[in-house]
């Protein structure tokens, strides 16, 4: 599991953006496509001063997407062979995981103990 640590509110703003992805991404299948295209231009716009209030986890998340993005195109045009594909997609989809269950982690870290005891009981539902 990875651990993270953070100890500014910006950092949490960095989080929630990377888990507002992770969700968006999960809901495709069921969306319709103008939903899509409205949640991807609100994903997508660029704050006024993205140099100044873009956290380093976020700006590192958008990479991983845009390497993503490309590593599919390889693999459409059959540039990467299907077991690499496969593989690679295993591989990211542990860490997707563990980062979600780290951010929780951290966010239930900054709880206090009362409220941290009931949404563990309901995490675990």
């Amino acid at each position: 599991m990875i651990k993270l640590q953070t100890k500014n509110g910006h950092d949490w703003q960095g989080f929630s953006r990377i888990l507002e992805i992770m969700s968006f991404v999960e809901e495709i299948e069921e969306s319709e496509p103008e939903e899509v295209r409205e949640a991807a231009d609100d994903l997508c716009e660029l704050p006024p001063t993205p140099g100044q209030t873009m956290s380093l986890e976020e700006v590192v998340f958008w990479a991983g997407v845009a390497t993503g993005m490309e590593l599919w195109r390889q693999a459409e045009e059959e540039t990467l062979d299907p077991a690499t594909a496969e593989k690679m997609l295993v591989f990211s989809s542990i860490f997707s995981h563990s980062i979600r269950n780290a951010i929780v982690d951290m966010a239930l870290g900054q709880l206090e103990p009362d409220s941290r005891a009931t949404w563990l009981k309901l995490r675990d539902r």
